[in-house]
């Protein structure tokens, strides 16, 4: 799996995918300031200088440096603006698997961003890094990322009880998605359960 190894850089038609840097200490402090809430859990939450800047350097990177996946910034082509953060991770060798997770600023979501950002990622697991699974999970009740997973060709699979915890600490049913290695990228070509 050389594909973790280096730089990561995935472009598509209005995206740029790229690890997170120091220069991304600006947009990541406006969005703490903000309280937007698409960050992973591992994300810096307050505004301290040293844990950011340690989180940009090394942190955000480690579980690329590990093979166990990686973190990326989702960069508007266009300006160059940090719309979103998305990550494989779970990357287990010997099955060739894995799991990808993302989330949008508040301003760019329903614009086809995460779909987009979903793909290039997926395409990119499943051929350069030769996953032959990539596994998605998404709460029951956000229907906005049900929707990005089917359009960016993943097939539900049925429903993990009470998979996640949330914030309050109260177990949510979570919907699981997958594509495989020979799926079609085209959402609309699958079958729906």
């Amino acid at each position: 799996m050389r594909a973790f190894e280096g730089d990561v850089r995935l472009e598509g038609e209005r995206l740029v995918l790229r690890p997170f840097g120091l220069d991304d200490a600006a947009p990541l402090i406006e969005v703490i300031r903000a309280g937007e809430d698409f960050l992973p859990p591992n994300f810096p939450g307050v505004l301290e200088a040293e844990p950011i800047a340690w989180f940009l350097r090394e942190g955000v990177h480690n579980v690329q440096r590990y093979g166990l996946g990686v973190h990326l910034a989702a960069i508007g082509r266009d300006g160059g603006d940090l719309l979103g953060t998305i990550g494989l991770f779970k990357v287990n060798r010997d099955h060739l698997t894995g799991e990808v997770g993302y989330g949008m600023r508040p301003g760019a979501r329903g614009r086809g961003y995460a779909t987009e950002a979903l793909s290039l990622v997926t395409d990119w697991a499943l051929r350069e890094c030769g996953l032959f699974r990539v596994e998605l999970r998404a709460m029951v009740t956000n229907h906005a990322s049900v929707r990005v997973a089917e359009k960016a060709g993943y097939v539900r699979e049925g429903v993990a009880r009470g998979a996640e915890r949330d914030a309050e600490g109260v177990h949510q049913d979570m919907i699981v998605f997958s594509r495989i290695a020979g799926d079609p990228q085209d959402g609309d070509e699958r079958g729906r359960f």
